[in-house]
């Protein structure tokens, strides 16, 4: 009401003024006044209704769209999940067919071999094959009344109703071993039966089979009936009518399988037959070993080279694991792994449309990528696959044995110790085109480095080794020759699956080793495998009192896309896994082939690349080097670290700019000159890289690192005038301005200058003002500030050695430095102890704004249109977590300190938290990571 009111007296004050003073007070007057005034509250209402059901109308579209999307996909996964029961049942009907034929076959065999066996010995051969074959058929007539196949059609109610018969497989298991034996003596006996026996394979009505081939079916029927059952159990929902008896006859044919399975090892053993027949011409080797041993065989789907999922199935054995898909009435091989000591399994985060993934690891890089319908068939096949290799391992040691004392055990050792895996995809931007780069990181004991490889590149290997090494077997790469598919999510998406395990197939070859070039192609020192002998000897040349994080360690990433599946019983992964001990850099072990571009006068370099790297201090040049070929960032860093006496360096990156004028921080693993490789045009430009600190902590712990390192103070007060001349840096008020206008006035020791002043106080500021105001305003805050440093020059000497002096023996760092402080801390250079105040006070004004001790990116997320009214939003990566700004950065619209996940897709990341995740499209995921897993190192390092 009072609302109305007020609206009211406004809309009176308005016609007042049209009415004039001189206007009659007549009564039609003031009806038409309060006519007037309700017309208007009226219009003002129907305005705020129409706004009102406008937003609501909004909200109600965009939380349908979020319903139908969740719907959508479920009814997706739902569809995924028919079409794959659908698949398992049309199996379990065309191999109940197939054995069915095979029966009908057996017993037209049995009539057969009578003018050669007598009745006693066919009894004992064919058992009661008979009695299965009136069993099998009208149980298969029973299964082809389901078809054709409808979803909620029941198939429970034909296995169920003849499932207690097959009890009479029981009989032909207790007898098989002695048909084994009198088929044996027959065959040795009797030339006319050996002879028919002989000729079976080639014969077609037999299917090319050999007797022993069908007289084995029987006996492997009841375990294939677990196995498609369970299957279609797993892809039928619990609320389905048919769930339930599907249930009770697994149960009932379990029944049947324990009760024989006192007799199953020797069965199942020969199931080595079968696939010597399937798969031996492709392995070269016979499958057939007194030693080797059939364990299961596991209905699943693979990822094949082409992107596309294959219903296969996967047969284990004690040491090798085969993959075949069915046709007709045998296999067709897909691909095989040899198993040792190291295999296992890898877990694949999901990502956005290839998930449920996991990876079996055999021996020397071989692997097979398996991915399953749910995250519970994953997690439930890939938990009894691990389990029963493990089993394998416990039970098969003459084969590992075997294999390692070929290899020689120092070097099954070094093997054994290479880890490969993904951590992320960096978009780059060279002139009018964009290409990926996928990041790997490659470990060798406790020496880790970072690998920055294009796909082609990856290919250009291969083919590489193809030529020169045709009979070496390594996880090969398939290029899409595809145009639309050279960008495809899905595409990107396997590739950062298939690059790492191409990767440690390579580097588990003997050839790699043989072949320094391929380390080389790759981007490793020729020394990789020496590298952990050297570690310790590298360890002991370094400072071992220094505390904090230096160029030489390695930062482990939080999240990695391949993960060791780690099961309680390995003890050797265990320790495999456990590491003390940091990290080291691999590049850091690597020689320096960098110089300054002065000492190429002295003395000439052939193949020398010359660089130039830009800092911030004015009227002095940038640095320029001449490297090689496999010149890292780091080793750029370690020289500009000697160059300028700098104490620590790990805070300072070098970075470039892209052709979008974005910041690229370069990774200390980069290559500089792959950097460069791809541009046409930039042959004739100057190849420039530019030095900056980027990572920063509290203030205090910056202050005590500035006050023991004069260099670095002057480094960083530069840098920050030159981001406020740049507008990178904006402070809120021009108080702040004018202050370090003032300080900036004071260090440049000169009169007042107004070219000092516009050098801190932006154009857009100053034009809100006459010049002689920013003049005056400036000349107040300087007299005042120099008085201050005047007044307390003695004091603020005394005082602040004390309190770094303290600050140093809390924190323990720069223990060897702490004794000479007293005098470096008088003796710096250029800059004298009114300055060095002066500079302090600078950068702490500065490290007081959250902007300059985070690194920003533009990011967009849709998600937030409807939560905060904009998409285009800034994300702030610093010590204290994540910050998410508006694009003005006028506002914080959330504080991630410890973010729960933090996932990076092709085009975009995924933070986790407070039970919520927030999805942002940007082409900086993997710099935006790296930052981030940077912070926690330094988190880590210092609670240490």
């Amino acid at each position: 009401m009072k609302n109305k009111y007020g609206q009211a007296q406004l809309i009176n004050k308005q016609i007042m003024r049209v009415v004039g003073n001189g206007a009659l007070n007549t009564s039609a007057t003031k009806t038409k006044k309060k006519e007037f005034q309700f017309q208007q509250i009226d219009q003002l209402q129907q305005k705020k209704t129409l706004m009102t059901q406008a937003n609501l109308q909004k909200k109600k579209d965009i939380a349908a769209k979020k319903i139908f999307r969740f719907l959508y996909k479920i009814y997706k996964q739902k569809e995924k999940q028919h079409r794959y029961r659908k698949f398992v049942i049309e199996e379990f009907i065309n191999t109940e067919r197939n054995y069915v034929n095979d029966l009908k076959i057996l017993i037209v065999i049995q009539s057969q071999v009578k003018q050669w066996l007598n009745k006693q010995q066919i009894e004992i051969i064919f058992n009661n094959v008979q009695q299965l074959y009136e069993l099998n058929s009208p149980f298969l007539q029973d299964l082809e009344g389901f078809l054709p196949y409808k979803r909620f059609k029941l198939l429970g109610p034909k296995i169920k109703g003849l499932a207690p018969f097959f009890k009479v497989y029981f009989t032909y298991y207790e007898g098989f071993n002695k048909s084994m034996a009198t088929l044996k003596q027959c065959t040795n006996d009797k030339e006319d039966f050996r002879k028919f026996l002989k000729s079976m394979p080639s014969i077609k009505d037999y299917n090319n089979q050999d007797i022993e081939s069908y007289l084995i079916k029987p006996v492997q029927r009841i375990p294939k009936y677990n196995l498609l059952l369970e299957d279609i159990i797993k892809n039928t929902e619990k609320t389905h009518p048919d769930y339930k008896n599907l249930c009770e006859c697994l149960e009932l044919f379990k029944k049947i399988n324990d009760d024989n399975n006192k007799n199953m090892d020797q069965f199942l053993s020969s199931k080595l037959f079968d696939m010597e027949k399937w798969f031996g011409n492709k392995l070269n080797q016979k499958l057939v070993d007194s030693k080797r041993k059939y364990i299961t065989e596991l209905l699943t789907s693979i990822l094949d080279q082409n992107n596309k999922v294959i219903n296969v199935t996967a047969f284990v054995l004690s040491d090798l694991i085969i993959i075949g898909e069915r046709q007709d009435n045998q296999y067709l091989y897909i691909q095989s792994v040899f198993l040792d000591e190291q295999s296992g399994c890898l877990d694949v985060e999901n990502q956005q449309h290839l998930q449920n993934i996991y990876i079996l690891q055999g021996m020397k890089g071989q692997s097979i990528t398996f991915i399953e319908q749910t995250l519970n068939d994953k997690i439930e096949k890939m938990d009894k696959l691990q389990k029963i290799i493990q089993e394998c391992k416990e039970k098969s040691k003459y084969t590992f044995q075997r294999l390692a004392s070929r290899q020689g055990s120092q070097q099954q050792i070094q093997l054994n110790k290479i880890k490969v895996t993904a951590l992320g995809i960096d978009e780059r931007r060279e002139n009018l085109s964009s290409y990926k780069v996928y990041i790997i990181e490659v470990g060798i004991d406790e020496v880790f480095q970072k690998l920055f490889l294009r796909f082609s590149q990856c290919i250009k290997i291969q083919d590489y080794i193809k030529k020169k090494y045709p009979t070496n077997q390594i996880h090969l790469l398939k290029q899409s020759t595809t145009l639309s598919l050279l960008n495809d999510q899905k595409e990107i998406e396997s590739r950062m699956i298939a690059i790492p395990l191409f990767v440690k197939s390579v580097l588990m070859s003997d050839i790699t080793r043989q072949d320094s070039q391929i380390l080389k192609d790759l981007g490793l020192p020729e020394n990789f495998f020496d590298l952990p002998f050297e570690a310790d000897k590298f360890r002991n040349q370094r400072n071992s009192t220094q505390k904090g994080p230096d160029r030489f360690s390695y930062v482990s990433p939080t999240r990695t896309l391949i993960k060791t599946v780690d099961y309680g019983n390995d003890q050797q992964s265990l320790q495999n896994n456990q590491c003390n001990r940091r990290l080291l850099s691999a590049s850091s072990m690597i020689s320096r082939n960098i110089t300054l571009v002065e000492e190429q006068k002295k003395k000439k370099e052939k193949d020398a690349i010359q660089i130039i790297v830009n800092h911030s201090i004015p009227k002095e040049k940038p640095w320029e080097f001449n490297i090689q070929n496999n010149t890292k960032v780091l080793h750029v860093l370690d020289q500009i670290q000697k160059i300028m006496q700098l104490q620590q360096i790990y805070d300072f990156k070098l970075y470039i700019f892209d052709n979008k004028s974005r910041v690229k921080i370069l990774q200390n693993d980069e290559n500089i000159c792959d950097l460069f490789v791809d541009s046409f045009i930039f042959a004739k430009k100057k190849k420039e890289l530019w030095f900056k600190k980027i990572l920063y902590q509290d203030i205090e712990y910056e202050k005590s690192l500035l006050y023991a390192d004069s260099v670095r103070m002057k480094l960083l007060y530069y840098q920050l005038v030159k981001d406020i001349q740049i507008s990178t840096l904006i402070f809120p008020t021009q108080n702040q301005y004018i202050k370090l206008a003032a300080i900036h006035l004071y260090l440049q020791n000169c009169n007042l200058s107004f070219d000092i002043i516009q050098q801190i106080i932006p154009a857009s500021i100053l034009q809100l003002r006459q010049r002689e105001y920013w003049n005056c305003v400036v000349t107040q805050e300087f007299k005042e500030f120099k008085a201050s440093i005047e007044n307390s020059q003695s004091a603020f000497i005394q005082n602040n050695q004390t309190e770094v002096m303290a600050q140093f023996k809390s924190k323990g760092i720069f223990s060897s430095m702490i004794q000479s402080n007293q005098t470096k801390f008088s003796q710096v250079v250029n800059i004298n102890v009114d300055s060095t105040k002066a500079m302090n006070y600078f950068i702490s004004e500065c490290l007081k704004n959250e902007f300059c001790i985070q690194q920003l990116f533009q990011i967009v997320c849709k998600e937030a249109l409807s939560q905060f009214g904009e998409q285009n939003l800034v994300l702030g990566i610093g010590y204290q977590g994540i910050r998410l700004y508006s694009s003005s950065k006028d506002r914080i619209w959330e504080k991630i300190d410890k973010p729960q996940s933090f996932n990076v897709y092709p085009g975009s990341i995924e933070i986790g938290f407070q039970g919520r995740k927030l999805k942002f499209e940007t082409n900086q995921g993997f710099q935006i990571q790296s930052l981030f897993d940077e912070y926690q190192a330094i988190k880590s390092q210092s609670q240490e």
